[in-house]
């Protein structure tokens, strides 16, 4: 995948519902989570690796060069050795590992993972949603730099630090805060948690919002019609890849001309608003490439 693949929208597909896979091939989302864990009860798990299985096999370019994450069952399952062996032959573009709390909880994935013989090299995504790991989240990053990318589980965040419900996401506004500076410290793509409610547009674009100006790469979501709203708050803005292409130029002028100082409309620009500009840019013709 290249680098400037974007993230903005990342949708949950219960492993064990023929129906939803095949829906997700129409679908928008950037990314897609096959899951094995919290969508598929107990009874359906052995369904849900043989439907996943097929898809990622057989019918992964249907997929139209969208990104697929499998998400298995924790390692202290009884299900999470199977999970993983059904994956081997899969073209599965990563593995997202739930309940990773400690390094030693990342030794034993990576061990286990070097034991098998995958039939590609996926990306490893772990699931931030326990006190633990965002206390610990630093040493983990540190110590596992194949590690790619965060997902954050608010709700089972908000369930072990005993929340109250509430409208905004007041209780959980530091562990956000504090799982977006340790991932971007270690340049890990970074997604936040999901709204729960399928019908409220306003209060999904408010927390949409509020995900990107923490600086979070994108969303997690609950179902397809929440694709759209988070696409669309994720995205570059018109005017931002105006501002981006004026800086470049502006940039670009002042070398030829020699000038020790670059502005923009009374604003200095240095070389590293410049990468932000192209990666900006970039990151929209992925965007329109895969429309």
């Amino acid at each position: 995948m290249s680098e400037f693949y974007p993230h903005r929208s990342a949708l949950y597909m219960p492993g064990s519902n023929e129906r939803a896979l095949k829906k997700a091939k129409s679908l928008s989302a950037d990314l897609f989570i096959f899951d094995m864990e919290d969508a598929v009860s107990p009874e359906n798990k052995e369904r849900a690796r043989e439907l996943i299985l097929k898809v990622l096999s057989n019918e992964k370019a249907d997929y139209k060069r969208k990104k697929i994450l499998t998400r298995v069952n924790a390692m202290d399952t009884v299900w999470a050795e199977t999970d993983l062996e059904c994956l081997q032959n899969s073209e599965t573009d990563g593995i997202l590992f739930p309940k990773v709390s400690e390094v030693s909880d990342m030794l034993l994935i990576q061990k286990r993972l070097g034991e098998l013989n995958f039939k590609k090299n996926p990306e490893i995504w772990i699931m931030a949603e326990t006190p633990k790991c965002i206390l610990n989240l630093g040493k983990i990053l540190e110590e596992f730099s194949n590690i790619s990318g965060i997902v954050v589980g608010t709700n089972d965040l908000a369930k072990e630090l005993v929340l109250p419900k509430q409208e905004a996401r007041v209780g959980l506004s530091y562990a956000l805060g504090s799982i977006l500076l340790t991932a971007k410290a270690y340049n890990v793509t970074t997604l936040d948690g999901v709204f729960n409610s399928i019908i409220d547009q306003e209060g999904l674009l408010a927390e949409a919002r509020e995900g990107k100006n923490m600086g979070y790469d994108g969303k997690t979501l609950i179902h397809p019609n929440q694709i759209d709203t988070t696409n669309t708050v994720f995205a570059p803005t018109e005017r931002e890849i105006e501002i981006a292409n004026r800086i470049i130029e502006a940039y670009e002028k002042a070398k030829e001309e020699k000038s020790g100082v670059t502005t923009l409309d009374g604003v200095l620009v240095e070389e590293l608003h410049v990468k932000q500009s192209l990666s900006l840019i970039n990151k929209m013709k992925m965007i329109e490439s895969m429309s």
